[in-house]
């Protein structure tokens, strides 16, 4: 068996398990090189060899036993990457098809977060040295209150397939609360309320979809600010929303008290009365390329000096992106499949133009940086644009 050494064990976040079945007897060295040298180049960011170099996964487990001329057992491969990383990881694992002569069947048996068990015993042991502590100075009912706090912050589950924050109660519950972030989830626990699920973001995840139409009830319990705003428009096209309630403007629900959060579900509002608030969004312009169309258009959002921006987007190159700051000074032109990583480090970006298609995460991104002008090519079908972007198709 190869072991995973100590260095790893201390960076390790997930364990990769999947099961095989080879037609044919062969070694742990056999599997293992047959992983490595069949994965070689499918992910130039994911070659095992290199991440394994670094540090970000450890060395893989194997076991092995073979029976009448079939090789069958587990591999273990400990991951730091992130979860999509991992997740990309875990999938490249299952395209391996032979190990040296012989046909291979690979398939995941799981992705395990080995951090959460972990979090369990700190929480555990957490209440324990908090009520040995507390015994010393304080009456018996602000200790069974504290302990009563930590239980709270322990019920918190990862739910489904996605592992999605969510109270205790989101499967018993006939209605159901839908919040951003597992923080949101953990506020509300402190009041008592546990038929809470996270969506983490935009792009809701299909299974809360499903887990919806279940419910007699459905409420949204949004921050107050613009990705808030975002997670709501999406929440009405996908599910049957019925109610709708948002933390004060500028407030996130994670920082509301108890008695704001009590507020704000007491108040919220029938969802049928936002499905025809069209405010938020903006009119779509699209360019035809007739002469002067652009310009006036340019014009009438108030752009600096309009034939810079009309330069940029006649000689754009072929699948890139070009970003401006207020002066109209170029900031970047890169390749669109760059953008997602390095346009965080030009916040100064105001104007963007893009020679592709503006996604969801795209778009997300544009409006955490407050960019105030975007022309692309088309737009992913049922994206909303915010009205504070300026949306201009060409």
């Amino acid at each position: 068996m190869v072991k995973i050494t100590n260095q790893n064990e201390f960076t390790t976040k997930y364990i990769i398990e999947v099961k095989f079945t080879i037609k044919g007897v062969v070694e742990k060295s056999d599997i293992v090189g047959a992983i490595f040298g069949q994965t070689e180049g499918l992910l130039l960011d994911l070659d095992l060899r290199d991440l394994q170099k670094s540090g970000r996964i450890g060395r893989i487990e194997v076991e092995n036993s073979s029976k009448e001329g079939i090789s069958e057992g587990s591999i273990k491969i400990p991951s730091s990457l992130t979860r999509k990383e991992t997740a990309l990881l875990a999938a490249t694992v299952e395209t391996v098809s032979r190990v040296g002569p012989c046909e291979a069947e690979i398939s995941l048996v799981e992705i395990r977060d080995v951090r959460e068990t972990k979090r369990q015993q700190i929480i555990e042991r957490a209440a324990e040295l908090l009520k040995e502590w507390d015994q010393k100075s304080l009456e018996q009912s602000e200790i069974e209150e504290k302990i009563d706090k930590d239980i709270k912050l322990g019920e918190i589950i990862a739910w489904g397939a996605d592992k999605l924050p969510a109270g205790p109660e989101v499967d018993k519950n006939p209605d159901l609360i839908i919040v951003e972030g597992r923080a949101d989830v953990l506020n509300l626990l402190r009041i008592g309320i546990k038929n809470t699920i996270a969506v983490q973001g935009t792009q809701v995840p299909k299974s809360v979809v499903v887990l919806a139409k279940k419910k007699k009830t459905v409420t949204c319990f949004l921050d107050g600010d613009r990705g808030g705003t975002i997670i709501l428009n999406e929440l009405m096209q996908v599910l049957k929303l019925d109610y709708v309630t948002r933390a004060p403007d500028g407030y996130e629900v994670e920082e509301l008290t108890r008695k704001q959060m009590i507020k704000a579900l007491q108040n919220k509002r029938p969802a049928k009365q936002l499905k025809n608030n069209k405010k938020y969004y903006a009119e779509e312009k699209k360019y035809d390329r007739k002469e002067g169309s652009l310009q006036k258009y340019l014009k009438k959002v108030k752009i600096k000096d309009e034939s810079i921006i009309i330069e940029a987007i006649n000689t754009i190159k072929t699948g890139h992106s070009i970003g401006f700051n207020k002066s109209l000074e170029k900031l970047f032109d890169m390749p669109v499949g760059e953008i997602f990583e390095k346009i965080k480090n030009f916040k100064n970006t105001l104007y963007l133009i893009i020679d592709g298609i503006l996604t969801k995460r795209l778009l997300s991104i544009s409006v955490n940086m407050k960019i105030k002008f975007i022309a692309c090519k088309n737009k992913e079908d049922d994206l909303k644009i915010p009205n504070h972007i300026d949306i201009f198709y060409i």
